[in-house]
């Protein structure tokens, strides 16, 4: 023991003291480092081995290939010179892993002999790791836990693990002509880019599985087995994915999920690995840490011909089952199940307001939301929407259901429901014409109760105030039932917006929501909701989910005014244009129809909208291109507000 000690302190002395010859001899600590660097790269360069140096290499290769991209950090802890001309060094390994806290660490050493002034390393699988021996290579996986849910508000999961079946095509047997003619083949069974399957298939390897899509198992039923059948090489695996209970069920809000894609992982920088499955869009995007848990790793030793790198999730999820007997545990760290995401949908609802718009042949919206609490019981997109969230992100003039935050605005300068305004057949502001909706009934004009105004929904009533409620007025007042606020609803969402700076002509026609007034389907539920509550409403998607809301500028809406706004609603149901409304059973419902011009045509497109209530339920529905209001939107919000009755 004291002459090792002594022949430490010794090299120690070299180490820091020096030499005066310009080529000094290597006291082991260069060589030693050397190796560290070697290790760490996998890259042998000019280290001195007892093999050659190719060897070495191809082993350190092949070693790369079943841990990439995991590599350890390797450092040099010491260097033990001995008498007899040989030396020990001391390594510390260190493993970091994408997305686990704890590192592996461990530390092991290597053996060499003096060699003129410089050392001779002798090469074993311990310098490595400690247990590694001859024929052996190590293999890291990452294990997953079980991806969670999302639940409808009653609990039940919407989106849990279902069948489904990858199609491709199986390499393994086939030339290169008869694998590209199968991809051509399936290509146009399937209805995919023939080129971008054709030129997957050609860089895959020679014996691989090429997925082609993932169809849910009644979709893959729903295909002509006759035309898959005679496709050389076409194989379907069968597995699972967490989906929701049909392709368009509130689609837009769940979103999808995929495997890991090589974009996926080069962006992510180490915390995306082949096989994980991640969100792509939607909630299963914005939730995807709760709803993935937090990945494991498993670290064995194997024979090295049954080390493969891991492809897929499925490889990954069954790496520790494959060759059990030849591997063994090293290291092993346990994935966590992720946490389910629970929403305040109503499943029925949602699935009954998507066949309300089923026919809808242009993009279209049903929000419908629970006045007392904020919960959205469903948003709907209708099929011409294409996937897009309509109801949250939509940006359209309101039209004349925005002349409820215009009543707002006047309340506040003294009118009240009862008070007299002027309908006129036209009213010009600043210059410009403004009309009345073709149709508009006669006996609604002249000297009119402002609730008549509302219910026959007549332009000129409003516009022949704009100068006595300025634009920033009129944008309290419809921050006061909740246009604008800022929310986190856990998905994005416009919340609306109403310029304070419009004048002249486009604040008179931001009266009767025109001009640069914008809001989603989602806000204008949000200022239904507000009107039958009697205070600001904030939407809620996510159960125990902060959004941090914070209401628009300008006083808060008081029960007072929420009366008035309400009475005026009502009459748009027993005298106005929603009678369409007036026979429901239960609750008084009340509403305001809306129709917004839009864009160059002559005449122009309108929006068609209606925003109406019953009880403790508050819908907004949205058609792109419709006809007025009560037209298009009438039979639409009655179906809703009759479909959410039982919810």
């Amino acid at each position: 023991m004291i002459r090792r000690v002594a022949g430490m302190l010794l090299v120690l002395g070299l180490a820091l003291t020096g030499a005066a010859c310009s080529s000094p001899k290597d006291d082991g600590t260069a060589t030693a480092k050397a190796l560290a660097t070697a290790l760490s790269t996998h890259t042998v360069g000019s280290v001195p081995f007892d093999q050659p140096a190719s060897d070495v290499q191809t082993q350190l290769t092949d070693l790369s290939k079943t841990i990439d991209p995991t590599w350890p950090k390797v450092t040099v802890a010491g260097v033990a010179v001995k008498e007899d001309g040989t030396a020990r060094i001391s390594l510390d390994y260190s493993w970091t892993f994408p997305r686990i806290a704890t590192p592996w660490t461990y530390k092991t050493g290597a053996d060499m002999k003096r060699n003129g002034d410089g050392w001779t390393i002798t090469w074993t699988p311990e310098m490595v790791e400690p247990s590694l021996k001859a024929g052996e290579l190590m293999k890291v996986a990452t294990v997953y836990g079980k991806r969670a849910g999302i639940e409808a508000s009653d609990g039940q999961e919407i989106v849990k693990d279902r069948p489904v079946q990858t199609l491709g095509i199986n390499k393994d047997g086939l030339t290169d002509a008869q694998a590209a003619a199968s991809a051509k083949t399936l290509a146009g069974v399937l209805d995919i880019d023939p080129a971008a399957y054709l030129a997957k298939v050609k860089a895959y390897g020679p014996v691989a599985f090429v997925d082609a899509i993932t169809l849910r198992q009644e979709a893959y039923d729903a295909l002509n087995q006759d035309q898959l059948k005679p496709i050389k090489g076409f194989l379907a695996t069968a597995g699972t994915l967490p989906l929701a209970p049909s392709r368009t069920f509130a689609q837009a809000i769940l979103g999808s999920v995929h495997e890991a894609t090589a974009e996926d992982i080069e962006k992510s920088k180490g915390t995306v690995v082949a096989g994980q499955i991640l969100g792509g869009s939607g909630l299963q995007a914005a939730f995807d840490a709760q709803l993935a848990g937090t990945p494991g790793v498993n670290v064995t030793a194997v024979p090295a011909e049954v080390a493969k790198p891991t492809a897929s999730a499925s490889a990954a999820a069954d790496s520790t089952a494959t060759d059990t007997a030849a591997s063994r545990s090293l290291f092993s760290v346990p994935a966590t199940d992720g946490k389910d995401v629970k929403t305040t949908l109503v499943t029925k609802l949602q699935s009954t307001t998507e066949n309300i718009l089923a026919d809808v042949k242009t993009p279209s919206s049903i929000v419908v939301m629970k006045p007392s609490t904020g919960a959205i019981l469903a948003a709907a997109n209708g099929p011409d929407s294409n996937g897009y969230n309509t109801a949250f992100l939509g940006e359209y003039a309101p039209g004349s259901t925005f002349k409820i935050a215009t009543s707002l605005g006047l309340f506040r300068t003294g009118l009240t429901p009862t008070s007299t305004v002027s309908c006129t057949p036209e009213f010009t502001a600043d210059g410009k014409k403004f009309y009345n909706a073709p149709g508009y009934a006669a006996d609604a004009t002249g000297q009119i109760p402002l609730t008549t105004a509302i219910a026959h929904s007549c332009n000129t009533a409003f516009l022949s105030e704009y100068q006595k409620l300025s634009q920033p007025q009129l944008a309290d007042a419809a921050g006061a039932l909740g246009i604008g606020m800022t929310n986190d609803l856990g998905l994005d969402a416009y919340m609306g917006s109403v310029p304070r700076d419009s004048a002249g002509t486009e604040h008179a026609a931001s009266m009767i929501g025109q001009g640069k007034v914008q809001v989603s389907p989602l806000a204008l539920a949000t200022l239904m909701s507000s009107t039958v509550k009697g205070s600001v409403v904030v939407p809620k998607l996510i159960v125990g989910h902060d959004g941090k809301a914070k209401q628009a500028a300008g006083a808060p809406l008081t029960a007072k005014e929420a009366a008035g706004l309400r009475t005026m609603m009502r009459a748009s149901v027993t005298d106005g244009y929603l009678t369409i409304l007036s026979d429901l059973p239960g609750a008084p419902a009340l509403g305001k129809t809306g129709t917004a011009e839009y864009g160059t045509d002559n005449p122009p497109r309108t929006h068609s909208w209606v925003i109406a209530a019953q009880g403790d339920i508050a819908v907004a529905v949205f058609v792109e291109d419709g006809d007025l209001g009560a037209i298009t939107g009438g039979p639409l919000a009655r179906a809703a507000l009759v479909a959410a009755s039982g919810n």
